[in-house]
């Protein structure tokens, strides 16, 4: 009898304290966090084409637009509870290529090579909300802010918004390493050098490393 009493009591000793740790876990990832700035990099992948007036009296293909590496500053703001503001910098270059038929050939490929760079860089602000537990807390976060981007001698600003999810895993005292995720749609409009889009998505990847003050 006593040793099914011993038993019970420990049994409900390791269920408090599990909750009791998993609730304080909780709460970590959910109070307020130090302020902190980082640098990430990873993958930019644009959404968007072309029109064939971009490339003035060229030969006339299909025209497309890769990925690239993107490179991005960010700084971190508490607010209150698990609610911080995130704001961002970023750059890159994608790849323009284009892509030639032959259409008495039964439009095979002839040719395809890139035709230049776009730049695109933006400023953007995000108020997101932590949750998860002290070893990799998550975040999710919505905002917007200024892209700009440019083809040969022609260039745009517009306004957009962004919608972002992403892990974070302490490194030591003041470090963690943060990965996202960040959808990016840039309202072009008529803009040229893109006009076959109203709404430009852009994708992206980003790993990087913070300083918490």
């Amino acid at each position: 009898m006593k040793l099914r009493i011993l038993s019970w009591l420990a049994v409900s000793s390791i269920g408090v304290i599990g909750g009791t740790a998993d609730a304080q876990g909780r709460a970590d990832c959910q109070s307020p966090q130090p302020p902190s700035i980082g640098v990430a990099v990873g993958r930019s992948l644009p959404g968007l084409e072309l029109p064939s007036e971009a490339v003035g009296a060229e030969p006339i293909g299909t025209l497309s637009v890769r990925g690239a590496t993107q490179v991005a500053g960010r700084a971190d703001l508490p607010v209150t509870g698990p609610l911080r503001v995130r704001l961002e910098g970023a750059m890159a270059h994608w790849d323009v290529r284009r892509t030639l038929y032959d259409p008495n050939a039964g439009y095979q490929v002839t040719d395809e090579s890139s035709i230049g760079f776009m730049s695109t860089r933006h400023l953007v602000a995000l108020v997101g909300i932590r949750t998860g537990r002290p070893g990799a807390c998550a975040h999710v976060s919505a905002g917007g802010g200024l892209y700009s981007i440019g083809f040969r001698n022609a260039s745009l600003r517009r306004a957009g918004f962004a919608l972002a999810a992403g892990i974070e895993v302490p490194t030591g005292r003041h470090g963690a390493i943060q990965a996202d995720a960040t959808l990016h749609v840039i309202r072009i409009g008529d803009g040229y050098p893109i006009t076959s889009f109203s709404d430009a998505p852009t994708l992206s990847l980003l790993v990087g490393w913070a300083y918490r003050f």
